[in-house]
């Protein structure tokens, strides 16, 4: 079930940007928008609460610095993807994109780790979520790089398979003892991609509202998945 919701979300993008001609710049934006405020809600009410329960003092520095290096890292990564996880498109000329695809199938591989041992729905559904509007803007970078559209789908596959190969390499019982960790690197990364797609998203004066719109729809969404089972469970 969760090899098979990753690999769907990447095919999801491909499909949108074939038939729903989502890879257009300004409806990206809106997808990515949406996306941000999720990763950001989703973080801040579920994520964070998860990883620090029941942990106290150099447990807990310890988890905060490795939120750290989860942020700093994908500083990195952005430098060898161009910033594709948060909406930026970019024209490469060349025989293949190797920087770009290097830091997004890192990037998707260390994020999807943690799904090996049991952080419930919630962080397969933001990750499934996040990987569908990097996937258009991919999809729809390698398309326009005049290539054949074989590499396209090809570039399009290895970026595909690499979060269930995070996940299964994640599932290792020697990794078993190490998943907070591996949950704050993720946090960390998460809070980078939507802080980096808000801030972004506030500084275009167009379409505003649409952005807004999303935005709330992104929060309240992930707001409610959370909410609603806590409301559940105590009755």
């Amino acid at each position: 079930m969760i090899y098979a919701l990753l690999i769907l979300s990447v095919l999801a993008g491909m499909v949108a940007v074939l038939k729903l001609k989502l890879g257009e710049p300004r409806r990206v934006k809106l997808v990515t928008a949406f996306t941000g405020a999720y990763l950001m809600a989703l973080t801040c009410l579920h994520l964070l609460p998860e990883v620090f329960s029941g942990k106290t003092g150099n447990a807990a520095l310890s988890l905060g610095a490795f939120i750290l290096v989860g942020f700093f890292l994908q500083v990195v990564l952005d430098n060898f993807s161009g910033g594709i996880e948060h909406g930026h498109s970019h024209h490469h000329h060349g025989s293949a994109p190797i920087a770009v695809m290097a830091g997004l199938c890192l990037h998707a591989f260390l994020e999807a780790m943690p799904l090996g041992h049991a952080h419930g729905s919630q962080l397969l559904a933001a990750i499934a979520i996040h990987k569908f509007p990097v996937s258009i803007v991919l999809f729809s970078m390698l398309l326009h790089n005049g290539k054949a559209k074989s590499r396209a789908y090809f570039c399009l596959l290895i970026f595909g398979v690499m979060a269930p190969i995070g996940a299964a390499i994640g599932s290792l019982p020697a990794l078993a003892s190490y998943a907070p960790q591996l949950l704050a690197v993720v946090i960390g990364i998460f809070m980078h991609v939507a802080t980096t797609i808000l801030f972004e998203s506030s500084e275009d004066h167009h379409y505003n509202l649409q952005k807004g719109a999303a935005i709330a729809l992104g929060a309240g969404i992930a707001a409610l998945g959370v909410l609603l089972p806590l409301h559940s469970h105590a009755h």
